[in-house]
């Protein structure tokens, strides 16, 4: 006697949803995983990484189970290039390179050209580097958030000049070789003549040239300038090359033009750059698409929006005053 047949159907049927359930469940798989490579030139900018981290996760990427972070940081290009090449001949499959800021971008570009390993950058200079063809379309497998380079350091010459308008020689020592330096000059050197600004332009190699000419300027009558500012590269926002500058600045009276909050709060009078862990987040959604398929150099670069920090303290102590129209559009204002 077939006992099926005496069943009722509706019980038959719940009874093979239960089957059919049961077999599905031990079919289940293990989420995709995947691994990011990180790689940046400076521990101190980690508000990007916590900004991408977080973002990540709310996009449902969980650190351990569907995502693998690989942090490396570097001292020199060199270091970075061995470091890439490293982790392409010995880590497992790579799904994707996130790199932070401008140098280290244009290296992993270039040292992963024989691959089809996508790269999303973070804070990354566009403008004479080579890396995208164009904030629209920026082709081939790169994409990500630039550093809007033109508009900002224009800017901090111009706040500079409103905060300190009787400061009208201005240190601006840069990496010779680093892409944004000459991007950042040519806009200064447009602007300075109107501002009435001339411009103490110092090109150096590496942090020890930075400290060869503050010593010289050190030594002299007097130091040759009336303010400074940060220019946007590596050696003056390496941990000992911002040193140099803020304790040369301290030494004898000078206002400098900063960039992130943190120089703010080391004794910038101002700084005008953007919030590191939204660029991170901004980072984060091109990361997700690319994951999911859509080619990196389909998706446009992402430009952040600019921010302003004052050191309110430090103007007074240098008997400055700040305009109230700048007062109203900082962000934060550190007494």
């Amino acid at each position: 006697m077939n006992t099926n047949r005496s069943l009722p159907a509706a019980f038959r049927l719940s009874w093979i949803s239960v089957i059919l359930a049961a077999s599905l469940l031990g079919c289940e798989t293990e989420p995709r995983q995947y691994r990011l490579e990180i790689l940046t030139g400076n521990p101190d900018h980690a508000e990007i990484v916590k900004g991408f981290k977080e973002q990540m996760t709310a996009l449902g990427y969980v650190e351990g189970r569907e995502v693998i972070y690989d942090i490396a940081y570097y001292e020199t290009p060199l270091d970075a290039r061995t470091s890439i090449e490293k982790k392409l001949r010995e880590s497992p499959k790579i799904d994707l390179f996130f790199t932070l800021f401008t140098e280290a971008s244009v290296i992993a570009k270039e040292a992963t050209r024989d691959t089809n390993i996508p790269l999303v950058f973070a804070y990354a200079g566009i403008e004479g580097s080579d890396l995208v063809g164009s904030v629209r379309e920026p082709g081939g497998r790169v994409t990500g958030v630039r550093y809007p380079g033109s508009e900002q350091i224009g800017k901090r010459l111009e706040i500079l000049h409103e905060i300190a308008p009787l400061h009208t020689r201005v240190f601006a020592g840069y990496s010779r070789n680093y892409p944004n330096s000459l991007p950042a000059l040519t806009i200064m050197r447009s602007l300075a003549p109107k501002l009435g600004v001339t411009l103490v332009e110092v090109p150096v190699d590496d942090v020890a040239g930075l400290e060869r000419e503050l010593q010289r300027r050190d030594q002299a009558s007097e130091p040759g300038v009336d303010a400074m500012l940060l220019m946007p590269d590596t050696v003056n926002h390496s941990f000992a090359g911002w040193k140099m500058i803020r304790d040369f600045a301290d030494r004898h009276n000078l206002p400098v033009a900063g960039s992130f909050r943190y120089t703010v709060e080391q004794g910038a009078v101002f700084g005008n750059a953007d919030d590191l862990e939204d660029v991170g987040r901004q980072a984060a959604p091109l990361v997700h698409k690319i994951l999911q398929g859509t080619p990196a150099g389909t998706i446009p670069v992402v430009t952040p929006e600019q921010v302003l920090f004052i050191n309110y303290k430090r103007v007074q102590e240098l008997g400055l005053e700040v305009p109230e129209g700048l007062l109203r559009q900082a962000k934060e204002i550190l007494r």
